[in-house]
C-alpha cells in the first residue's frame, strides 16, 4: 500500500510558503486512483545499465497519471547496488536525460552522500505543483510569478585528497644482531688476549663509540703507527692490498717482502699459490707499546696478522693484552654491554662485573650493576637511553671524520670511508657483500659505479643514524634510486616524503612544479617509489588542464598505462565538461525563450492600453 513519507512539510519557493505531503506508492499504480497528486516523482532504482529502458510498468503508470489533469511529472534516478560494479555500469547523466526526453519530463540527479540535488528536486516539484494550481486559481497574482522547473547545474565532484605518504616502521638493528656480531666476529679488527690464553675478537667501531676509554686507546694506537700512513691507519687494513702487489723474493735469504706496484698482478691460479702471498699468522707489523702507565687493566698494544675465526682469512688486527686480573667471562659481558647497551639482570657474578667495569671506566655499566644490586633495576632504562644517544652521536662523528674506518667506497666523484661492522648490521645488501664470498669482502676498497658522493653520503648517514639528512646538493631521485638499489624501503619512504614536502612547499610559494612532477613520475615508478608516483599521478590529474596546456608533448610521451590513468582520473572529469557545456547551451536557449516571451507579453500589454486610449 501507499506509505506516507513526509507530512505537512513547509517549504518556501518563489517567496511562497507551501505545505506538502510525500507519498510512496511502491511501484503500484493502482493506488493513484485513490489520491489526487499534483506532482509525480518517478524514483527508479536500477542495478545495471541494461535496465535503463522503458518497461511496461512505466507505461501503465504514466497512462493512469496522464488521465489526472494538471499532474506534472519529474524523473529522479538513484543507483541501488551494494555489490561491486564495473566501470561500464556507471551511467553518465546524458543517459538519464534521454529517458526523460522520451517521457517528456524534467530530469534531476540527487546524491544523498554528497547532499547534492535533493533541494532542487523538492523545490522544482513544488514549482510544478504551483504551476498546475495557477490554471485553477488564475486570479491569484502571486502564482503568476512562479517559474517553471529550473535547470539543474551539473555536479562537480570534489578533488580527491592527495595520498598520504606512509612511513613504514623503522628497521632498527636489533640488539641480537650486534650481539651476534660479537659472538661471530666477522670483519673483526681488534683481539683481546686475556691471561695469556683466551682470545676475544671484537670491532673497534663498536667499542670506541660506546666507551671513551677504548676510543682513546684505539685513537692513540692509530696515531702512533709510524709504519702506516694516515690513510692506512684510518682503514686499519693493510693485507687487503695483497692481490694488487707482487713478491720480490731474495734467494740469498728466506725473507719475503711485499711491494706495492701500479700494475695489477693477475690472481693466483690456485689457493696454494694464494697462501704463499700471505704473511705468517702472528707476524707483528709494528712494535708493541706498554699500557701499564696509561690505564688499569691494560698491558700492551700492538698490531699483527691474524686469521679471522669466521672467514678464515688473514687480516691485520690490533692486539690488546689485558691484565691477568681481567677474567674472560666478566670481560665478555662488558663487551656485550658495549655492543648492545643492555645488561641481563640475572647475571651471576655482579660484584666481579662491577670491578671490571670500574677498571675499564665503563661507568654506565657500573651504575646499572649497582642499581640491580640495590633492587632498583627500573632506573636502568634512562641509563640505556642516554647510552644509545651518546653512541649514535659518536658514530655520526666517526662517519664524518672517517675514524676507525675499514673500507673505502670509490664513487664517480670521490671516495667515502665507512665501517663494515656497522654496515653489516644495518643493511642486508651490505651484509651479503661483506659477509659472503664476494670479492668485496676481501678488499679495503669497493668500487660503486654510477653513484655520486652526495647520494652515498646520505645513504651512509641513514644506515648509521636511521634518519634522512638532506642537503641542497642532494638529488632526491638519485637517492631514491640508490636506496632501491640497496634494498632500503624505509629510506625510500623517507625520501618520498621529503620530495612531496619540497614540491608542496614550492607550489604554495607560487613556483611552477608541473614540469618537475612530470619528470619525477616515471622515475619514481621505475625505482619502486610507489607512494611518490601515486602523489605525482594525483597532482597531474587534479591539475590536468594546466599541465596539459603547458606540456602536451610530455603528456603524450608517457606510457599508455599512465595516459589511461590520466583520462580516467582527470579533474574535472570529461563527463562533467560535457554536462557543463550542455547546461550552458540549454541555459542560453531558455534565456532566449524567456526574453522573447517577456517581449511578447510587453507588446500585448502596451497594445491593450493604447487601444483603450483610442476608445476613450
Amino acid at each position: 500500500c501507499a506509505r506516507l513519507c513526509l507530512s505537512n512539510m513547509v517549504c518556501s519557493v518563489e517567496v511562497i510558503s507551501s505545505g506538502f505531503f510525500c507519498w510512496e506508492t511502491g511501484s503500484q499504480p493502482g493506488f493513484v486512483s485513490d489520491l489526487l497528486y499534483r506532482v509525480l516523482k518517478l524514483l527508479w532504482k536500477f542495478m545495471r545499465s541494461y535496465r535503463m529502458h522503458l518497461n511496461p510498468n512505466w507505461g501503465l503508470s504514466l497512462h493512469v497519471f496522464i488521465l489526472l489533469q494538471f499532474c506534472h511529472r519529474l524523473l529522479c534516478l538513484s543507483l541501488f547496488n551494494p555489490r561491486p560494479i564495473k566501470r561500464g555500469d556507471i551511467l553518465p547523466p546524458e543517459k538519464g536525460r534521454e529517458v526523460a526526453k522520451e517521457l517528456g519530463i524534467p530530469y534531476y540527479e540527487t546524491s544523498v552522500f554528497d547532499q547534492f540535488g535533493i533541494k532542487d528536486v523538492f523545490d522544482n516539484a513544488i514549482r510544478a505543483a504551483l504551476i498546475s494550481r495557477r490554471h485553477l486559481q488564475f486570479w491569484k497574482s502571486h502564482l503568476k510569478k512562479v517559474q517553471k522547473p529550473l535547470l539543474q547545474a551539473p555536479f562537480l565532484p570534489p578533488k580527491a585528497p592527495p595520498p598520504v605518504i606512509k612511513i613504514p616502521e623503522c628497521p632498527v638493528p636489533s640488539v641480537n644482531e650486534a650481539g651476534y656480531l660479537l659472538d661471530s666476529p666477522l670483519c673483526a679488527d681488534v683481539m683481546f688476549v686475556l691471561q695469556e690464553q683466551d682470545c676475544i675478537f671484537a670491532h673497534k667501531i663498536y667499542l670506541a663509540t660506546s666507551s671513551s676509554k677504548f676510543y682513546d686507546l684505539f685513537l692513540m694506537e692509530c696515531e702512533e703507527s709510524s709504519n702506516l700512513d694516515e690513510t692506512q691507519c684510518n682503514k686499519e687494513n693493510t693485507s687487503k692490498d695483497v692481490l694488487t702487489s707482487h713478491l720480490e723474493t731474495n734467494y740469498d735469504s728466506d725473507e719475503i717482502s711485499l711491494k706495492s706496484v701500479d700494475v695489477k698482478i693477475p690472481a693466483p691460479e690456485n689457493t696454494d699459490s694464494l697462501n704463499t702471498l700471505k704473511p705468517e699468522p702472528g707476524e707483528t707489523i709494528f712494535a708493541a707499546r706498554s699500557l701499564s702507565s696509561w690505564g688499569k687493566g691494560f698491558v700492551s698494544v700492538h698490531k699483527e696478522m691474524q686469521v679471522n675465526p669466521v672467514s678464515n682469512r688473514m687480516c691485520p688486527v690490533t692486539v690488546v693484552k689485558m691484565d691477568s686480573s681481567v677474567q674472560a667471562g666478566p670481560f665478555k659481558t662488558v663487551l656485550q654491554f658495549l655492543y648492545t647497551g643492555q645488561l641481563d639482570e640475572n647475571e651471576k657474578d655482579l660484584t666481579r662485573l662491577a670491578q671490571i667495569a670500574e677498571i675499564l671506566e665503563v661507568f654506565d655499566l657500573r651504575m646499572m650493576v649497582e642499581n640491580i644490586m640495590n633492587k632498583e633495576a627500573f632506573m636502568n632504562q634512562e641509563i640505556t637511553k642516554a647510552f644509545h644517544v651518546r653512541k649514535a652521536n659518536r658514530i655520526k662523528e666517526c662517519l664524518c671524520k672517517g675514524t676507525f674506518s675499514d673500507v673505502t667506497f670509490k664513487l664517480d666523484d670521490g671516495t667515502i670511508n665507512a665501517h663494515k661492522p656497522l654496515l653489516i648490521c644495518s643493511c642486508e645488501w651490505m651484509s651479503a657483500m661483506f659477509g659472503g664470498s664476494f670479492t668485496e669482502s676481501l678488499n679495503s676498497e669497493v668500487v660503486l659505479p654510477n653513484i655520486n658522493k652526495t647520494s652515498m653520503q646520505a645513504v651512509l648517514d641513514y644506515l648509521y643514524t636511521k634518519q634522512l639528512s638532506s642537503t641542497q646538493d642532494l638529488d632526491i631521485l638519485e637517492l631514491i634510486a640508490l636506496a632501491n638499489r640497496f634494498c632500503l624501503p624505509h629510506l625510500v619512504a623517507l625520501a618520498e616524503q621529503h620530495a612531496v614536502q619540497e614540491l608542496t612547499k614550492a607550489s604554495m610559494s607560487g613556483i611552477a612544479i608541473d614540469g618537475d612532477v612530470l619528470s619525477c613520475l616515471e622515475l619514481a615508478q621505475f625505482h619502486n617509489a610507489n607512494q611518490l608516483a601515486a602523489w605525482c599521478l594525483h597532482y597531474i590529474c587534479t591539475n590536468y588542464n594546466s599541465v596539459c596546456s603547458k606540456f602536451r608533448k610530455e603528456i603524450k610521451a608517457k606510457s599508455s598505462d599512465n595516459q589511461e590513468y590520466f583520462e580516467r582520473h582527470r579533474w574535472p572529469p570529461v563527463w562533467y565538461l560535457k554536462e557543463e557545456d550542455h547546461y550552458q547551451r540549454v541555459k542560453k536557449e531558455r534565456e532566449k525563450e524567456d526574453f522573447a516571451l517577456n517581449k511578447h507579453h510587453s507588446r500585448r500589454k502596451w497594445c491593450f492600453w493604447n487601444s483603450s486610449a483610442v476608445v476613450a
